[in-house]
């Protein structure tokens, strides 16, 4: 592994950290997700100079701001955004986007087998499916409140989301096998 290949070992080590901590706090520390974020600045900075930052600040907006409305509906902690603007930063603005996208992905099936795992999927399929009947029919929204409020006070460590939605961007980007070169071979600097 080389120095230009460090930020990708350093986010997945920080993608690690932050799905362990969360899996058992289901909150994610500031001093995690902040010096995150400041590290991937001075990588982006030190590898590609002006261009390196204005790439990890478009990251940063992209992870940041897609995933502001889930916060702002509560379906997710302020961490969890935290950490995939940070996230942003080491991808850059392309990468950052399919991460969003394969991390939503993820944690929709997370979410769909934690409901499975307590119970709720039925009743969760069926309230959808009965709003989904009346857009359809009638054209309308309707809200079908749900019977037991069990669903949203499931907990669900969304970092984990967040770290296997990265691996795959990193394993699509062809930058995951300079980590596993690492853990197997060593560093060559």
């Amino acid at each position: 592994m080389t120095l230009d290949n460090l930020p990708t070992a350093v986010l997945l080590i920080a993608l690690i950290a932050a799905a362990a901590i969360d899996i058992k706090r289901h909150r994610l520390p500031n001093v995690l997700t902040v010096s995150t974020a400041l590290l991937g600045i001075v990588f982006q900075c030190w590898l590609y100079g002006w261009s390196g930052f204005l790439n990890g600040l478009g990251g940063f907006c992209i992870g940041l701001f897609l995933l502001l409305p889930f916060y702002a509906m509560r379906w997710m902690g302020a961490g969890d955004v935290k950490l995939m603007a940070a996230v942003g930063i080491f991808l850059g603005w392309p990468y950052s986007l399919l991460a969003v996208a394969l991390t939503t992905g993820a944690g929709a099936v997370a979410a769909l087998g934690l409901l499975a795992a307590k119970g709720g999927l039925t009743n969760y399929l069926r309230r959808y499916g009965a709003m989904a009947k009346c857009l359809l029919l009638t054209g309308r929204v309707a809200y079908v409140p749900p019977e037991q409020e069990e669903s949203s006070t499931l907990l669900f460590p969304y970092a984990l989301a967040i770290a296997l939605g990265t691996f795959a961007t990193l394993a699509w980007a062809g930058r995951l096998d300079t980590f596993l070169d690492l853990l197997i071979g060593g560093v060559h600097v």
